[in-house]
C-alpha cells in the first residue's frame, strides 16, 4: 500500500532532556524540542498485519490535513519541527481520518466488515492515574495515531475497538458512503472543539455571546457549535478574508479583521458592553491575540484554549480576576461522548462540517497540498487515499 511517512533527524536541543527509555525510541514529548529537518515523503510500505483480538483494518476513505500536520511540516529557524506535541519519527501521518472496515479481530463484538467508522486519534491506557480520574486526553502512556504511531494518510490502518465510532447515521443524512467518509473523518476536529468548550469549560448559556479567534479548519469547528448551541452572537476574528467568509458560511454571525478593527469593540457593540460569555483560541498565536481576547470576555467569561502554540505568551490576570474570569486549557478530544455527540449534531444538520472543505487530493498528491497550507487560506483539505 502507500502511506505518507514522516521521518526527521533525532537532535535534541541544548538543555533539553530527555528520559533514556524515550531517547531510545526515538519518542518526544515536544516534537519542537527535538526533531529537526522533517520529510514527507509517498512511500509503498507494507500493508498493516493482520488484526489482534480487538482491533480493526479500517480502508481509509477520507483523512483531512490538519494544522498539526502542517506544524510537523514547517520548521523554526533552527530546523526545528513547529509541533509543540508528542512525534516518533518514522511515522505515517494522519489522524483525523474515516473509513470502511475489512477486517476485524476475534473478540471485536461491536463491528463488522463494511461497516463505515471514525476513528479516535489518542489511545489511552484506561489505567493510569489521569485515565481513572476522567483525564484520558493526558494520558500518561499515551500514543497517538498520525503522530507516536501509523496513522490515516495510508490506504489502510490496523486501529483499536475501543477507538472507533459508527458513522451509519451519516449515511442516511448523505446518501452515499463517500459524503458520509468526507463528513465523518470531520468528527475528529470537531471534538476537539467539543471537548475545549463543553466537556472542558462546560459550555456557556444559550443567549450568550461566543467570540472565536482563528478561522482554521478549529476555528470553523467552533463557530459551528457555538450556533448550534444557542449562541445569541457568533464572531470570528481572522485576518484571512477567505477564511472570514468560511466561517460565516458556518455558523459566524460576524467575523472581524483584528488588524482591521479592535474585535473587542465590536463585541461591546454587539452585546451591548456585555461582553463574551465564552472565547475560543483557535488561532494557534497567542502572543498576537491574548489581549484582544482579555477585551472580549464578559464577566464570568471563559476562555477555552483550544490553539497550539508552543512559545510563551502574558495573561493580565487582573482583568481576569475582576472580571470573574475562567481560563481552560484543552488538548485532544477522546473519552466521554465527544465522539458521538459531534456525529449526532452532523447527521442531525445542526453543524455542516462539509461547509468547511476547500480542497480534496489524492494521496499522491498530500504534499504539495501540504506545503500549499503556507498562506493559510484553505479551510479543511481532504486526503482521499482510493482516489486517482
Amino acid at each position: 500500500m502507500k502511506a505518507i511517512v514522516v521521518d526527521a533527524e533525532w537532535a535534541p536541543r541544548d538543555g533539553v532532556d530527555v528520559p533514556p527509555e524515550d531517547a531510545a525510541r526515538r519518542w518526544a514529548v515536544n516534537a519542537n524540542q527535538v526533531y529537526r529537518s522533517p520529510r514527507f515523503l509517498v512511500e509503498t510500505v507494507e500493508d498493516p498485519s493482520g488484526p489482534g483480538p480487538n482491533e480493526l483494518i479500517v480502508q481509509v476513505g477520507s483523512c483531512g490535513i490538519c494544522g498539526s500536520d502542517v506544524h510537523m511540516y514547517e520548521t523554526d529557524s533552527d530546523g526545528y519541527m513547529l509541533l509543540p506535541y508528542h512525534m516518533r519519527c518514522p511515522v505515517f501521518s494522519g489522524h483525523e481520518f474515516a473509513g470502511v472496515v475489512v477486517e476485524v479481530g476475534t473478540e471485536v463484538k461491536d463491528f463488522a466488515s463494511g461497516d463505515l467508522v471514525t476513528v479516535e486519534e489518542i489511545q489511552w491506557c484506561g489505567t493510569c492515574l489521569a485515565c481513572r480520574g476522567g483525564y484520558p486526553n493526558q494520558c500518561a502512556h499515551i500514543e497517538d495515531l498520525g503522530f507516536t504511531i501509523n496513522g490515516g494518510f495510508a490506504e489502510f490502518v490496523k486501529v483499536p475497538e475501543k477507538a472507533c465510532w459508527k458513522l451509519n447515521s451519516l449515511l442516511d443524512r448523505y446518501g452515499t458512503p463517500e459524503q458520509a467518509l468526507e463528513v465523518g473523518s470531520m468528527s475528529e476536529p470537531a471534538s476537539v472543539v467539543y471537548e475545549g468548550m463543553f466537556t472542558r469549560a462546560g459550555g456557556f448559556k444559550p443567549g450568550g455571546a461566543v467570540v472565536v479567534f482563528g478561522a482554521g479548519p478549529i476555528g470553523l469547528a467552533a463557530c459551528a457549535l457555538a450556533a448550534a448551541a444557542g449562541a445569541s452572537k457568533v464572531v470570528c476574528a481572522e485576518t484571512v478574508a477567505d477564511r472570514r467568509a468560511l466561517a460565516e458560511a458556518c455558523g459566524a454571525d460576524v467575523s472581524v479583521d483584528p488588524a482591521q478593527a479592535s474585535v473587542g469593540e465590536v463585541v461591546a457593540d454587539l452585546t451591548a458592553g456585555r461582553g463574551a460569555a465564552m472565547v475560543v483560541e483557535a488561532s494557534g498565536n497567542f502572543k498576537a491575540v491574548m489581549g484582544s481576547i482579555e477585551d472580549c470576555l464578559g464577566v464570568g467569561g471563559k476562555l477555552s484554549v483550544i490553539g497550539m502554540d508552543a512559545r510563551p505568551a502574558t495573561l493580565n490576570l487582573i482583568r481576569h480576576q475582576l472580571a470573574a474570569a475562567s481560563v481552560y486549557g484543552s488538548v485532544g478530544h477522546c473519552g466521554g461522548w465527544n465522539f458521538p455527540n459531534v456525529i449526532a449534531l452532523m447527521a442531525s444538520g445542526r453543524i455542516q462540517m462539509e461547509n468547511a472543505v476547500t480542497k480534496r487530493v489524492a494521496l499522491d498528491g498530500m504534499v504539495d497540498a501540504l506545503a500549499g497550507t503556507s498562506d493559510r487560506r484553505d479551510g479543511k483539505i481532504l486526503v482521499k487515499p482510493g482516489q486517482a
